[in-house]
């Protein structure tokens, strides 16, 4: 897993794997290969208790969406199109490329203000090897800088909204949780979180715990398999807790992504568009 710098060097959760639901919903990917998802963009409806309209090039495409819905963008041409998601209070959009696998996430930026934005992450939708998936985890909320917890231990910190990261993990099911960076209640969870083999889990953070509107939206894709051992785990730049090494009773590339991945930094070959 590589990560690219954003903004802020992260660590943390994420965005779904934090789901303030008691459990995360298992997703089923069973499709056929990582070909039929490699370039379809998506929409991620990330504003919770209001209703969306999604526009593209300025035609409309689909109204009414609900908060957590993901609309897929099927048979949109490659190249530059622009976006627009609006209600009857605001109205914001961003450009970006289609031609690659990706999501558009309408969200809440970190701080108080009068409309969402928009952030585009890039998804990695190579192969996996056998017995692993791919988690990718983005911090979309209204909540400050907060760490990662898997299986109890601290693993990442500081992750910042609007990052995010992506990593191979052992396929299983996790306990995570998000807390308040230098400790306190945990902001979501901890929940169950299962990764399956072959696959990719995409986790957004959403809501705002002053309103109890926080939650995750979590999907899945299907990858392919290299039928191989993995030969390494990378890891990103976002707040290691022990640089010396994880806990052994914690996978390390569960520690990778569930930490990196929490929200935090961008992954390899991934672009993030924010505006």
């Amino acid at each position: 897993m590589s990560i690219l710098p954003t903004p802020r060097c992260a660590a943390v959760l994420a965005t779904g794997t934090l789901l303030l639901m008691t459990t995360l919903p298992a997703a089923q990917a069973q499709p056929p290969t990582a070909a039929a998802v490699s370039t379809t963009t998506y929409v991620v409806q990330g504003v919770p208790a209001v209703d969306v309209d999604i526009s593209i090039d300025g035609a409309l495409v689909q109204s009414g969406v609900a908060a957590k819905e993901v609309v897929p963008l099927d048979d949109l041409p490659a190249g530059i199109h622009e976006i627009e998601l609006s209600t009857d209070d605001w109205s914001v959009g961003t450009e970006f490329e289609a031609g690659s696998s990706q999501d558009v996430v309408l969200h809440w930026p970190a701080d108080a203000a009068d409309e969402p934005v928009v952030t585009t992450f890039a998804n990695a939708v190579g192969p996996v090897s056998s017995g692993e998936g791919r988690l990718t985890v983005a911090h979309t909320a209204v909540v400050p800088p907060a760490d990662i917890t898997a299986n109890g231990d601290t693993l990442f910190t500081n992750i910042a909204n609007g990052e995010f990261v992506s990593a191979e993990v052992p396929a299983d099911t996790y306990s995570v949780a998000v807390v308040p960076t230098g400790g306190g209640d945990p902001l979501l969870g901890p929940v169950d979180l299962p990764i399956a083999d072959g696959s990719l889990t995409r986790v957004f953070a959403i809501g705002a715990p002053r309103d109890g509107s926080m939650d995750a939206v979590v999907q899945v894709l299907p990858l392919g398999s290299t039928g191989a051992a993995p030969t390494s785990v990378d890891t990103g730049s976002a707040g290691l807790v022990d640089p010396a090494g994880p806990p052994t009773d914690v996978p390390v590339a569960l520690l990778v992504a569930l930490g990196v991945t929490l929200a935090g930094a961008l992954a390899l070959r991934r672009r993030l568009v924010r505006h």
